[in-house]
């Protein structure tokens, strides 16, 4: 008796990737395993006896909280900025001085 070349190819024991899907294949983000905090994961659970198959937990329920309509609207911050938008010399200087400098690898940390 021979084996068939299904059998044989191996091809279905390894992971499928998104890569080796098909054009329409979507294997997510990885959003529920992000590690720390509690809110992350499957908002629920599968439930073998009941009416409902899926039973959602509040505690892991995500809740997005956004500021009212009303500060969004009277807020100075626009979504979009335009392209023709430049900045003097001294808005440029205002903006890097906020910006936080990294620390070289190379310079000595000063202990004391």
């Amino acid at each position: 008796m021979f084996f068939t070349a299904v059998c044989l190819s191996k091809a279905s024991r390894r992971a499928l990737t998104p890569k080796r899907g098909n054009k329409d294949f979507y294997k997510g983000t990885r959003q529920a395993f992000l590690p720390g905090g509690h809110r992350t994961g499957a908002p629920g659970k599968h439930v073998i006896r009941g009416a409902s198959k899926y039973r959602l937990l509040d505690e892991k329920v995500r809740v997005f909280v956004a500021p009212s309509i009303e500060e969004i609207k009277k807020s100075e911050l626009k979504p979009y900025v335009g392209k023709d938008v430049k900045l003097t010399m001294v808005q440029k200087k205002e903006l890097w001085n906020i910006i936080p400098k990294p620390l070289a690898s190379s310079q000595p940390v000063p202990s004391s």
